[in-house]
C-alpha cells in the first residue's frame, strides 16, 4: 500500500508507521504499538500525541491506561480542510510580504513535483477569457501515462477558471485525446515542437530527461507572443484542411 499520499499532507514517519499500527491492531494500548511498528517508545508516545492533537486517533483511560484507537479515516479530509483553511487565513500576509515586481527571467522547477508546480505558477494570475495554447508533449517520454494523467487534473482546473485553450497534437497521440473538444484541438503528421505551453507573458518548456524531469517557466512578453505568433500560423494553415 503506497502512503506516501499521507507524508504529503503533513505526517511524519513515526505517525504514519503508529497510525497504520492502531489500523491494524484495534484499540490497543501503547505496548502493542510499541511491538508492531518497530520504533522506541518516547518516539511511540510523541507519535500518539501528535496524532491525538490532528484529530486522527482517540483515546479513553482505564485507570491509568491510555487505550488509543484510531478515527474513521475520513478524518484526514477534515484535517486537510484546516490545514486549507488556515493556510488561507495567511495567504494575503504572505502575498503582502511577496516582492512587488514581476520576475524577469526563467525559473527552473525539478522533478515531477516541480513540473506540476510550474503549471499551476503558469495560471497563477489567470485571467477569464485568456487563452491557453500548447504544443502537445513528446508521446515517448517514459513516464507520458502519468503526465497525461496530470494534464486531464489541469485541463479542468483551466476550464474552472475560464481559460480557453487550444493545442496543436502529434496525429499518434489522437486516441489520447478523444475525451477532449476536438475544435480545440489540431492533429498533425509532421514534426512540429513539443512540451511547450504558452499563457500570458509566460512559457513553459518542459525537458523530460530519463533520470531528471526539469521543466522552466519564462517569463518574457516578446518570446510568449512570438511562440504565439509561430502556434497560430500552424493553425490557421492546417486548421482548415
Amino acid at each position: 500500500m503506497d502512503v506516501s499520499v499521507l507524508e504529503d499532507i503533513g505526517l511524519t514517519n513515526a505517525e504514519i508507521k503508529v497510525y497504520l499500527a492502531l489500523l491494524e491492531l484495534g484499540p490497543s494500548t501503547a505496548g502493542p504499538v510499541l511491538d508492531k511498528s518497530g520504533l522506541q517508545n518516547s518516539v511511540i508516545h510523541m507519535a500518539l500525541h501528535s496524532l491525538v492533537k490532528k484529530g486522527l486517533v482517540s483515546y479513553i483511560k482505564k485507570g491509568k491506561v491510555k487505550h488509543y484507537n484510531v478515527s474513521n479515516p475520513r478524518n484526514i479530509i477534515k484535517f486537510i480542510e484546516e490545514k486549507k483553511n488556515r493556510l488561507e487565513e495567511l495567504l494575503p500576509q504572505l502575498i503582502i510580504r511577496q516582492k512587488k515586481q514581476e520576475i524577469q527571467g526563467a525559473e527552473i522547477f525539478e522533478g515531477f513535483k516541480g513540473f506540476k508546480n510550474a503549471f499551476y505558477e503558469l495560471i497563477k494570475n489567470a485571467k477569464k477569457g485568456e487563452e491557453y495554447l500548447f504544443f502537445s508533449f513528446y508521446p515517448k517520454y517514459p513516464g507520458y501515462d502519468n503526465v497525461f494523467k496530470f494534464f486531464n487534473h489541469f485541463e479542468k482546473e483551466r476550464k474552472r477558471l475560464g481559460i480557453p485553450g487550444k493545442g496543436i497534437v502529434m496525429e499518434e497521440l489522437k486516441e489520447k485525446f478523444k475525451e477532449r473538444d476536438m475544435k480545440n484541438l489540431l492533429f498533425v503528421d509532421f514534426p512540429i515542437i513539443t512540451n511547450v505551453n504558452i499563457y500570458q507573458d509566460k512559457i513553459i518548456l518542459t525537458s523530460p530527461g530519463k533520470d531528471k524531469f526539469m521543466c522552466f517557466l519564462i517569463h518574457s512578453q516578446q518570446l510568449a507572443d512570438s511562440f504565439r505568433d509561430y502556434w497560430h500560423s500552424i493553425w490557421k494553415r492546417y486548421k482548415k484542411l
